[in-house]
């Protein structure tokens, strides 16, 4: 190059930016992807002690078409038989909510069975999905691989505290203004908008 050419521009900022560890991005791509799975579920299951059925319905289609691209791929990719019960499992919910009783104790009980699903599913699938899209997955660290689950599950845990203790930062209006019913407990105010 000559001093009379341009210079490009994004080569004489590339030389300020850090580079991002391949190591640092696979994990990160995966503990985000499995977060934006778990945290409303828990957020709301602390907050109103329920899991709404679209939160669950979200993981059965996620679930439903990693299980779909199994099958329509069977005859070049084999799948453990473990991911296969375990990619079944929200349809599995979806059937015992249309054959149980609405009468009686038994159709209370699924509501724990959602419960576990979901709670137990998305770091689960937080994992397969990160070894399914993430070509690099298999290449981390195993510590850095479980990591990316214990973070999705820390998540977790907090979204439920957050929820379970939602009156210490937000009121009844948060609720209203969101669309969303208010739970029980919520603290009386205006939205945090307005304040």
């Amino acid at each position: 190059m000559t001093d009379k050419e341009p210079r490009d521009p994004s080569r004489s900022r590339k030389h300020h930016l850090p580079e991002i560890h391949s190591v640092l991005r696979a994990t990160a791509t995966a503990a985000a992807g499995g977060t934006l799975v778990i945290w409303w579920p828990a957020f709301t299951f602390g907050a109103y002690n329920a899991i709404f059925f679209d939160d669950v319905l979200a993981l059965w289609a996620v679930a439903t078409s990693v299980l779909l691209t199994g099958l329509v791929l069977r005859r070049r990719v084999t799948v453990p038989w473990r991911n296969w019960i375990a990619l079944l499992l929200p349809s599995l919910w979806i059937v015992l909510g249309m054959t149980a009783p609405r009468s009686g104790g038994g159709f209370h009980y699924l509501h724990y069975f959602e419960v576990a699903i979901t709670m137990f599913s998305a770091p689960y699938l937080t994992w397969l999905l990160s070894k399914i899209l993430m070509s690099d997955y298999d290449e981390l660290p195993t510590m850095e691989r479980f990591g990316a689950v214990g973070i999705t599950v820390t998540i977790g845990i907090i979204a439920f505290l957050l929820g379970k203790f939602n009156d210490l930062f937000l009121t009844c209006a948060d609720f209203d203004v969101s669309g969303n019913n208010t739970p029980p407990g919520c603290a009386q105010g205006p939205p945090f908008h307005l304040r």
